[in-house]
């Protein structure tokens, strides 16, 4: 196999669970806010669905990665403040803004 060819025995996508980082699908239920979990419910039926009849587990995999995503950020201490800037970006409304050069980078 040559260095182009991906192996095919290499996974596109993990599922992961637990920890801070991996909701389960329960977790997610019970986080969610009602319009988010019935979207939520809607989503991860279909990708079950899918999963059962062609026995491919990928679309499972990317359609649970960005819940989990979702629950990480609402679990977040910044999430109020996350949360009123999203709201006033949806609406058209002006927020603060810092310069890249000017943000803490976190991390590894």
């Amino acid at each position: 196999m040559d260095e182009q060819t991906p192996d095919p025995r290499e996974p596109e996508h993990v599922i992961g669970f637990g920890g801070t980082h991996h909701a389960t699908p329960a977790e997610i239920r019970a986080e969610l806010p009602a319009g988010l979990r019935k979207e939520f419910e809607a989503e991860y039926a279909a990708a079950l669905d899918a999963a059962r009849d062609d026995g491919d587990l990928q679309p499972l995999a990317k359609m649970l990665g960005p819940w989990q995503a979702e629950v990480r950020m609402r679990r977040s201490p910044d999430w109020p403040e996350t949360e009123e800037t999203l709201r006033k970006l949806r609406a058209g409304l002006p927020v603060d803004t810092v310069p890249a050069d000017q943000v803490e980078r976190g991390g590894p």
